[in-house]
């Protein structure tokens, strides 16, 4: 298992680590948020938020307290 915490000013990494599976940052109120696909379909990355990715190759988000 292999993870990235989004820190909001990381994109290039967190691109790097999910390729394709990735979408563009956008802005809401002053956060930035990324989505991600997965084999459930997009899920919002906020920052704080961790990408994982399992064995299997497939991404899920941890979501930050």
């Amino acid at each position: 298992m292999k993870s990235i915490q989004y820190t909001g000013l990381n994109y290039r990494e967190v691109k790097e680590f999910a390729g394709e599976k990735i979408l563009a940052p956008y802005f809401c109120m002053g956060f930035s948020m990324l989505s991600l696909y997965t084999k459930d379909g997009f899920v919002t990355v906020n920052e704080g938020d961790c990408i994982i990715q399992d064995d299997d190759g497939e991404f899920s988000v941890k979501v930050s307290q």
